[in-house]
């Protein structure tokens, strides 16, 4: 070494070699992931075009799918959250749904229907309405049975809606009374919005029973009411239960 002057010393041919090679394989690496990136963004494979619809029985699967607004959506852009909630928006006869997807594009939705308690024919359409007083459409078939053999009770006339679009309280209330007692009081109701829940017996008589709670006190003195009547071999045109202390029945009007 001279002095003032020093000598740098040439970076070993092996270490160049070694470092062209790690800039090669970090650009081989990135290339490889962008040709991914790009395979996975534009092959089909990775778009949802069908999912494996469980628990539908009264709605279509077809239905479900197009409702989650998964067709044609890329499975990066799938949010689990936002399926279900377009579902349950879209079909009110849905009660709750669990929805998934994975890779490549398979998206599995199970729902859970609302079990209809009532058919209501509100003038020839004809609806379903759960124990909560939800409100769904029923499919389009025979007047008799909107859809599907029909075994509990269905509701003719008006159908009274809550601000939310449920089936109005106080009617909700006299028919869930009506269900927890398990007695057949009829099998058809007539809802009259002055008078409320009215059938007609096996003797032919009509009876208004109202609405909203203390149906069991109705019936009760409904069943004393009719056996003073037999007794004394009466008929009467209605009988009228809506305030259970003070019962009335007509032999000559018909309201």
């Amino acid at each position: 070494m001279v002095l003032g002057r020093a000598r740098t010393k040439r970076r070993p041919a092996a270490s160049r070699v070694a470092s062209r090679r790690k800039r090669r394989a970090q650009l081989l690496l990135l290339g490889v992931v962008l040709a991914g990136a790009l395979w996975v963004a534009v092959d089909d494979r990775f778009y949802v075009y069908g999912a494996d619809v469980v628990g539908a029985v009264r709605v279509s699967r077809d239905e479900i799918f197009w409702a989650s607004d998964l067709a044609g959506l890329h499975i990066l852009w799938t949010r689990s959250v936002e399926v279900e909630a377009n579902i349950l928006a879209a079909l009110p006869n849905v009660e709750s749904v669990d929805a998934g997807c994975g890779f490549p594009a398979d998206c599995t939705i199970t729902v859970v229907e609302r079990q209809p308690k009532v058919m209501w024919d509100e003038n020839g359409t004809f609806w379903w309405i759960d124990a909560d007083g939800v409100i769904f459409q029923a499919p389009p078939a025979s007047p008799s049975t909107g859809g599907e053999e029909w075994e509990s009770w269905a509701v003719r006339g008006p159908l009274p809606r809550d601000g939310e679009g449920r089936l109005e309280e106080r009617v909700r209330v006299g028919l869930a009374e009506l269900w927890a007692t398990g007695e057949d009081v009829a099998v058809i109701f007539d809802y009259v919005p002055s008078r409320g829940l009215v059938f007609v017996d096996e003797r032919g008589w009509r009876v208004i029973l109202g609405q909203g709670p203390g149906m069991v006190k109705r019936l009760q003195v409904l069943e004393l009411l009719t056996d003073d009547l037999e007794t004394r071999g009466l008929t009467p045109r209605f009988i009228d239960v809506r305030f259970a202390d003070i019962p009335y029945y007509s032999l000559t009007n018909d309201w």
